[in-house]
């Protein structure tokens, strides 16, 4: 009888842990809501890509930033919700705590760390950020901002786009992935 319960717990165990994703879908598969939701002029459009030759958006989106899909009045420039695919299926990690990203790294010329998780889901996401970069469109390309003129240059008319280099750490349900990526913030009239 005990042998019958330890050898279903385990069986009961394994199949769990086979079913654990081993990594996220690579590029994003979004669900149509979160396609149409973010194909709007609303700033900013944040993208999380992974692969990149260093160049903004080149590589496989991993993962995109938005609001999470029960709160229309968050607001975008704290980062609500990362939304990752596992397995085709789409995805959203709420952000704990709170705060401008954007405004609070470009104005302390600094990192951050976010931590995103879908308790439910037993997924969580941890982004690590490394001071980023400010460009601004001219012409046929973009600009390099000096980090002091980053606040000028975001209340600008010109479209923006700022760029973070770093580190997405997931736990899917037990397993871990980790990759160096390149955060793409874009915002244009």
């Amino acid at each position: 009888m005990k042998f019958a319960a330890l050898l279903a717990l385990s069986l009961g165990s394994a199949s769990a842990h086979a079913a654990a994703p081993a990594a996220p879908d690579l590029p994003l598969r979004a669900s149509s809501w979160l396609e149409q939701a973010t194909d709007s002029k609303t700033c900013p459009l944040v993208d999380v890509w992974v692969g990149g030759n260093g160049e903004a958006g080149s590589g496989k989106r991993v993962a995109t930033v938005w609001r999470a899909r029960e709160d229309d009045a968050g607001e975008l420039s704290d980062w609500p919700a990362l939304y990752l695919s596992l397995g085709g299926k789409p995805l959203a990690l709420r952000r704990h705590g709170a705060g401008d990203v954007e405004s609070q790294t470009l104005g302390e010329r600094r990192g951050a760390l976010l931590r995103f998780a879908a308790p439910a889901e037993r997924v969580s996401a941890r982004l690590q950020l490394q001071a980023p970069r400010l460009y601004v469109e001219a012409g046929d390309g973009w600009r390099a901002v000096a980090p002091a003129e980053a606040a000028r240059a975001r209340q600008g008319e010109d479209p923006t786009r700022t760029v973070w280099k770093g580190r997405l750490s997931l736990d899917l349900r037990g397993r871990a992935w980790e990759r160096e990526v390149e955060v793409v913030s874009t915002c244009g009239p």
